[in-house]
This record gives structure tokens, sequence and C-alpha cells, in this order.
């Protein structure tokens, strides 16, 4: 069983709160749920969409054709999806509303006499939405209770009485297992939770201001301090104070805001103190589009940042990957005194995916901080055979610890000295090497699928051509979620298929090129889109079509 179900309306009517909702109402029934968000950048008015793809096996990607069912809080909804209905399907609405094909419901009347407010006319209609599939209305009662209150599932009963016996039953028979339905931004803040994190700083912009309202409302369970400073350069220097002193620190923003904080991403990466940040791309350049999606800040991500340093860029392609790998990032950030970057952008951020568990990592991330030092005057930047200076922090035995931005020597003191310049620089990059043999452990790629053709991509695109795979018997997905270091293993792979196709959200191909550059592999033929919409598995499958012809 498959449904497709867009719930549109202007900005302020809850149409995120609402698909989020009915999703959780599908999930408890046992069904498995993919939920895509369409916004505009406003407060109120103009046009927003959620599509949702139920199903009764795991579902990756909405669409954006076939529909199903309609539900339309408004107008302009019914105008502009109606086209996306397929041959047997229906507009859920108010009587008011114009539309063909419609299940028409007289929401005024129900809202009045429940003495409703009316912004639940969209309980209303997922009301509806539920007696007209015949599914069980305790369900959906219960779930609505729990989310919006006692007022709002009065209107569940209410609606029911006045409706007639459902248009379709799709009951699903087999016992509710457990799910877990999580954004890729839950993914990070909860990754980050788990990782220890202390203190989580961001100047608000999308589409990473999601992590910062979620760990806002965790601060006071993980004890974190969540801090918004007044710009970007700011946020990152202050993260780069706290973790000096010791706090696992995050900080979150989008391109423009990464822009800000390249001087202090070279700052972290010359001073060796280590550094999270969550990076979540949005359409570019400029002020671009900001709240719809792109895949435009692969290459500026690898080379942000004035001069040469090391450091590690993670890409997870769904939510529960986020996860696991956000917990990586710190891992690897502290224990080789690196800033590393977590790649995301809005397709990521703001979709929510079933799962039937949350895959964790097998590391666990540590302090490293030496509690006990001898020195008076530590060796902050000692030079060791893994490149890895041990490190304490302020505070502890008295201990002076002078970290530098300035080419230092082993106590931190500045340095013109070309011989220690190249010390130095050789000690920084001499943690690549065990970098990378850490990384071989994490499982930095993933092959899906087995057929004998090879579809390579990275970041948000795994979870829609994982969807496409269903239908693809042809095609393996390569999944790429270590962007630096770049996976070596990765050349031999690429060696042993004939047909290689690129798919990515961006105009020219940024995976590409840095598999070229890394492998001297050229993939020349190329799926890229980038109108900031993300890709669909009709669409993917679609394009493969091309090659195949």
């Amino acid at each position: 069983m498959e449904l497709n179900i867009l719930i549109g309306g202007r900005a302020g009517q809850g149409v995120l709160k609402i698909s989020h909702t009915l999703a959780k109402a599908f999930i408890k029934t046992g069904y498995y749920v993919f939920n895509y968000r369409d916004y505009q950048s406003r407060i109120r008015g103009g046009h927003n969409y959620n599509a949702l793809k139920i199903s009764d096996k795991p579902v990756y990607s909405h669409e954006e054709k076939d529909i199903d069912f309609i539900i339309a809080l408004d107008q302009n909804t019914v105008d502009i999806h109606q086209y996306k209905l397929n041959s047997r399907g229906y507009i859920i609405t108010d009587r008011r509303i114009k539309a063909n094909r419609k299940i028409e419901v007289d929401a005024e009347k129900i809202l009045n006499e429940c003495k409703a407010p009316h912004l639940s006319i969209n309980v209303v209609l997922i009301s509806v939405l539920w007696k007209v599939l015949g599914l069980n209305k305790n369900v959906l009662r219960e779930v609505i209770f729990k989310e919006l209150g006692e007022l709002n599932a009065k209107v569940v009963d209410r609606t029911f009485d006045e409706l007639q016996s459902p248009v379709e039953e799709i009951r699903d028979k087999k016992a509710y297992n457990k799910k877990y339905y999580l954004t890729g931004s839950e993914g990070i803040a909860y990754g980050a939770t788990a990782a220890g994190l202390d203190i989580y700083i961001a100047y608000p912009m999308t589409p990473a201001s999601p992590v910062l309202h979620i760990l806002a409302k965790l601060k006071d369970k993980y004890d974190i301090l969540v801090y918004q400073p007044d710009n970007e350069i700011g946020a990152i220097n202050m993260a780069i104070g706290a973790s000096y002193a010791g706090a696992k620190v995050m900080v979150g923003t989008s391109g423009g805001g990464f822009a800000l904080m390249n001087e202090a991403l070279s700052l972290s990466g010359m001073s060796e103190i280590p550094i999270v940040i969550y990076l979540a791309q949005r359409y570019a350049p400029a002020t671009g589009m900001p709240t719809y999606t792109m895949q435009g800040d692969l290459k500026y991500s690898l080379n942000a940042g004035h001069g040469e340093f090391p450091r590690v860029v993670i890409a997870p392609g769904d939510p529960s990957e986020a996860f696991r790998r956000t917990i990586e990032a710190f891992y690897l950030a502290y224990k080789y005194r690196i800033p590393t970057i977590i790649l995301s952008d809005t397709y990521l951020a703001e979709s929510a995916v079933t799962f039937n568990e949350i895959k964790n990592t097998n590391v666990k991330p540590g302090r490293y901080i030496d509690l006990t030092p001898g020195e008076r005057l530590y060796p902050y930047y000692k030079i060791t055979v893994e490149g890895v200076s041990p490190r304490t922090i302020p505070g502890v035995n008295n201990t002076v610890v002078k970290a530098n931005s300035y080419e230092h020597d082993e106590y931190g003191f500045t340095t013109e000295n070309p011989d220690m310049g190249l010390t130095m620089n050789e000690k920084r990059w001499e943690k690549i090497k065990y970098i990378e043999e850490e990384i071989r452990g994490l499982d930095p790629y993933e092959l899906l699928g087995a057929g004998k053709k090879l579809l390579v991509g990275w970041g948000s695109t795994k979870m829609p051509a994982m969807e496409a795979l269903k239908h693809l018997e042809d095609w393996t997905y390569l999944h790429i979620s270590y962007i630096s270091p770049f996976p070596r293993a990765l050349k031999d792979i690429f060696e042993s298929y004939e047909t290689i196709v690129l798919i990515e959200n961006n105009v020219t191909g940024l995976l590409g090129q840095v598999i070229r550059e890394q492998t001297g592999v050229n993939i020349e033929n190329k799926i890229l889109k980038y109108d900031g919409r993300p890709f669909t598995s009709r669409y993917i499958i679609k394009r493969l079509e091309e090659f195949n012809s």
C-alpha cells in the first residue's frame, strides 16, 4: 500500500504542525511516512505545503505528482496543485472552496459547535481523510490529544459524527511496532547531545535554525548552554574560546553565515582548537532562495579559510545517518584537534523520515584533556609521532596554556623561524594519515543495491535514490558520506563499473570534480538539478531511462 498526500495552505495555518501530527497517526497505525516540507520565506501568507508518502514498507522520499489526496486549507492550494491528482484522487476541503473531485465538509459549522478557533480547520480536514480511509478514529484522536490538546480531540469526534461511511478501507492488520520518526535537524541535534555537547552557538539562518530551536528545548534536559550572538563572526570565535576552555562546542549556520566564519575557521586550524561546524546548505549564491535546497557548498566547505590545514567534512544522507555522523564529527574533532564540518541541506534538515531503528556508531567521543599536567608552561603544540599534541585547559594545576593564531613553537610562542614553520606544518598534516585510518572503520561510503550500473551521489540525494532503487534492478547507488579525507578505496570501485552516472543538486557537479581530483576518474554522465527543489524517485528513474536508451 502506498498513499501520496499533499497538505497546503498559507503560512500561519499550521501546515507543518498538522502534517507532522498526521504522520505520527499513520506511524502509530503501523505505517512508514516520509514528510517533505516546501515553504516560502515569510511569516504569514504566501503558500506552504507538505508532501507525505505513506507506505506499509520503508519509504525514503516524497512524490510531487500522482497525489491521492490534497488537503486544501485555502483556494490557492487547489489552484496550484489540483493538476497533481491521480485519476483516483480527491481534494479534501471546506465546502466554501471551489474544486473538482472534492470531498467537502462544513468546517465552520463543526468548529462553531466545538467552540474551536478557525485554525483548527486543519484538524477537521485530516479527520475527514482519516474517516474516508476507514482508519481507527481512536488512534487519530489519541495523537491529536497529545499534540494539540483536548479541544482539538473533540473536533475529531465531531467531524467523524458528521461524515458518512468511508470511501475506501486501508486499515492495517499488522501489530504496531515502535518506529522512529525524525528530521535531519533532529538527527543532528540528538547526535550532538549524544556526543556530549556542552555549548551550541548559532545566529539564526535557514535551514540551520531548526537545530537551534531543538537544542533550545533540550538545553535543560541535557544541561546544554544554547546561545544566540549578534552575528556569525561572534558565534565561531566564542565557540573557539569555549573549546579552548574545555567545552564541547558546535556552531550552526548556512552559506552566507559560513562565509563570515572563514577567518575563524583558519584560527581553529592554526591554533588546533577543535570545533564542530554544522553547515546547512540552501539555494545560493547570495541570499538566493532562503528556504529551498541546493548542494552548492561542497567545495567551499573543503577549501574555506585561508591557508592549508587539515579538516574533516562529512555529508550524511538521511536523519538516522545524521545522528551517528554528528557523533563521529565530535569524536574526530576532539581527538585530532581539528575543525570538522557536517554538511546538510534544506531537504535533509526539514524532511522527516520513519525508521525501524537508529543505527549508532562504534566510536565514543571523549574530551581528550590532560587533567594532570606536570609542566608550569604546557607544551600545547608538542611534536608527536601522530601529529596530535596532548591537550590541557587553563586552570588545571595552575598550568599556563598558550594557544596562538600566529605560527608558534611547541609552547605556543610566536615564531617566524623557517625550520619551525616547516616542522609545525608537517606536524599538523601528519594527522591526516591517522584520520584516514579511523575513517576506514566508520563506513565512509555505502553501496546500496546490486545492479551492474553505478549511480553516485552524496548528502540528501541518498533518500530519493534509495526510493528509486526499488524500481531499478540494474543500478547500484554509491553514497559517499566522508568527503574529506576522501576514501581511497573508491577508485577501485569506480574502475569496476562500466556505466557510472553522477547525481547532484547543483549546477557544475561538485562531487564529480572532487572525484576527478582524488581518483583521476572523470564521470561524464550527470544528472544535475538546481531549481531549488530536491530530486524525487520518479525524476531519477525517468532520467536514468535516458541513459539506458
